[in-house]
């Protein structure tokens, strides 16, 4: 990483496919995804804002237990038994499958069957399963009775880190004051830390100006 930055934070090797930063933000949710198959029963739900890390999550789990991620528009009566037969299953935006009730009944056919067969379920959303709507009562209940666990928006450490991994992917150096100024100014999320790293890398291209907090605080209007 950049000279004129130490990261206090602890870095993963998942799978040997990613490095995945974990802080406070994240941790318990590797926790419980570290521990399969070790689950207290064969269904975890996942839940936390856009751009919180659910979508690396699960590409890691799926990557480590050779799961099949989907979505709800590809879940029906059909595909069930195939799905199933997999013998792990992650389904991504999960609360979405329940608006109006097409994913109902295919979902809760491969719960209980993975169930059966010794199979997992992770449920990926960004609101916690109780404030799903779930029109089948057997549903609900499974769901809710599943271990649910909260992925924060991302905390400063994290943002920084991040920022820190993007600029050294363009090759860019960067102060840790400049990466502090943006991390205690922008939206809590990866999105918009893209967003800043992309922003000020044009700027500082187009002015052909090392990337400082006065660049910074004039190219993103921040105060």
């Amino acid at each position: 990483m950049m000279d004129q930055l130490i990261l206090d934070l602890p870095v993963r090797r998942a799978q040997g496919r990613a490095d995945f930063l974990v802080t406070e933000s994240n941790a318990e949710a590797v926790a419980w995804l570290d521990r399969w198959p070790d689950w207290p029963g064969h269904a975890l739900c996942l839940y936390g804002p856009m751009s919180c890390g659910k979508s690396h999550l699960l590409h890691l789990w799926c990557a480590r237990t050779n799961a099949r991620r989907i979505s709800p528009a590809q879940l029906d009566d059909a595909s069930v038994p195939e799905l199933a037969a997999v013998g792990a299953v992650a389904l991504d935006d999960a609360e979405v499958g329940g608006e109006d009730g097409k994913a109902a009944e295919p979902l809760l056919h491969l719960y209980n069957l993975l169930r059966e067969r010794g199979g997992y379920l992770l449920l990926a959303a960004r609101q916690p399963p109780k404030q799903w709507h779930i029109p089948l009562a057997d549903l609900r209940s499974r769901i809710l009775a599943a271990p649910a666990v909260a992925i924060q928006a991302p905390d400063d450490p994290l943002l920084v880190a991040v920022m820190a991994k993007m600029f050294s992917d363009r090759q860019v150096r960067v102060g840790a004051d400049v990466l502090s100024f943006l991390a205690a100014r922008i939206e809590r999320s990866f999105a918009a830390a893209e967003r800043a790293v992309i922003q000020l890398d044009r700027a500082s291209l187009s002015g052909q100006r090392p990337i400082t907090v006065p660049l910074a605080r004039a190219a993103m209007a921040l105060e």
